[in-house]
């Protein structure tokens, strides 16, 4: 299996998503992350994964024009943006929008920045398991719209 997970910055959200993947995934299925634009992870973005044992060593922001998206058999959007902007796909019943609140976006003490990280962390984990069983399960994902 190949996913690529795709959001707006490729900073975040999708980052900690490829991470996931490769912490969650069975082996031999291939991962990849881009975003819209580019920015570099956030530091915040590596923290959070750190505190829960999760490497994200080798990764870096990519956009999407460096990818062949119809050569994945999954594309998750994991943002508004990357849903509405998703280039037409050859098969677009390989798309799945899971649209998550971005961490990046939190503003308050940095505890409440913390807390705003894991939960997108947390999140981010279920929408990737989520993806693993439904593709180990040979089930067709939900038409996106």
């Amino acid at each position: 299996m190949k996913v690529i997970f795709l959001c707006t910055a490729n900073s975040c959200r999708s980052q900690m998503a490829e991470a996931w993947a490769r912490h969650l995934f069975p082996t031999g299925w291939e991962v990849a992350s881009a975003g819209l634009m580019t920015y570099p992870i956030s530091d915040n973005t590596r923290r959070a994964m750190d505190e829960v044992g999760v490497s994200m060593d080798g990764q870096h922001s990519q956009p999407l024009e460096d990818h062949d998206l119809n050569a994945f058999d999954l594309v998750v959007t994991l943002s508004e943006q990357s849903t509405r902007f998703l280039p037409r796909l050859t098969h677009p019943d390989r798309h799945l929008p899971r649209p998550l609140r971005d961490p990046m976006s939190a503003r308050g003490t940095p505890a409440e920045i913390r807390a705003a990280f894991a939960a997108g962390r947390d999140r981010v984990r279920e929408v990737v398991e989520e993806v693993r069983d439904l593709l180990s399960g040979n089930e067709t994902p939900p038409m996106s719209s």
